[in-house]
């Protein structure tokens, strides 16, 4: 083997992890969209500054700029969304599931009432409908009717 072609077998072997990083990371989704990450017991709310340690009432919003923010509760958010005025339509709202605790749609979920959740909103969300359950629209207005 001459010198030169073990230089380029082993060039060309050193650019295979490269490549298959490279690939890797087109794999991985649209990083504009979708819920980030939760570092729990370390992420705080952005409302209330508490961190987010119940992986059963948290909250995800993503703004119109594709920004997120996190929330200990589905109130907290709820409050926030009416503070900064982001249209419903531009953004993505995610809730964790009271039950299994991953992320679904905030504005598909179904909505209990009388839980114990961080800020003391009292609402779980699930996919699962069920008597006495609340739409997403019930669900806001209940948060805004307590006024704080």
């Amino acid at each position: 083997m001459s010198r030169r072609h073990f230089f380029r077998q082993i060039g060309a072997l050193a650019a295979v992890p490269l490549a298959g990083s490279l690939l890797t990371a087109c794999g991985q989704g649209d990083p504009d969209t979708g819920p980030v990450e939760v570092k729990w017991d370390r992420d705080p709310c952005e409302r209330c500054n508490m961190v987010l340690s119940d992986r059963h009432y948290a909250a995800q919003i993503r703004d119109p700029q594709k920004v997120p923010h996190k929330f200990d509760d589905f109130g907290c958010a709820i409050i926030v969304l009416r503070d900064k005025g982001w249209p419903e339509d531009q953004i993505e709202f995610w809730v964790t599931d009271y039950k299994t605790g991953q992320w679904i749609d905030a504005f598909k979920a179904r909505y209990f009432g009388g839980k114990m959740t961080p800020m003391g909103y009292g609402l779980g969300a699930t996919t699962v409908p069920n008597p006495g359950d609340m739409s997403y629209e019930e669900a806001r207005q209940s948060v805004l009717a307590r006024g704080k």
